[in-house]
């Protein structure tokens, strides 16, 4: 297959809606630190970050289905494909690949996940979703 213009539109959709979550979590993330204790500043926060990791994994699923690039076994595995198609760099791989594990506390152990979590979480991937949305527009020719 090749890259298309639906594909390409369709990419742009969902990169759009993920960096406007990650604008959400790079203004919270300069923000007075306290601003995890604010249960409603937290749940944002939160719920920005699921919705922008679910955009990564949508898009990375989009690709690999358009340009027939091998079947990934799991959400890891999909950034792993992408990283050996030199889609993304190894230094953003390294950096997000670890976020995967907070996807799952968000998705299913939500009760457990303190202040302190969400705020770390906001400080060490906030930066590395806009650095996903180039590499993804580079390798597929969209223009921002």
């Amino acid at each position: 297959m090749f890259v298309t213009d639906s594909l390409r539109r369709n990419v742009q959709k969902i990169l759009v809606d993920m960096e406007e979550r990650s604008d959400f979590l790079m203004e919270v993330r300069s923000a007075d630190p306290s601003w995890a204790k604010s249960r409603e500043r937290r749940w944002a926060a939160e719920r920005a970050l699921h919705v922008a990791i679910e955009c990564v994994t949508d898009v990375a699923n989009l690709v690999i289905d358009a340009l027939v690039m091998r079947d990934p076994g799991n959400y890891e595995d999909m950034l792993r494909v992408l990283l050996e198609e030199r889609v993304v760099s190894q230094e953003w791989f390294d950096g997000f690949v670890s976020i995967l594990d907070l996807r799952s506390r968000l998705v299913r152990d939500y009760g457990r996940l303190g202040p302190e979590d969400v705020r770390g979480a906001v400080g060490e991937y906030a930066s590395l979703f806009g650095e996903y949305a180039e590499s993804i527009r580079s390798y597929l020719g969209i223009e921002p």
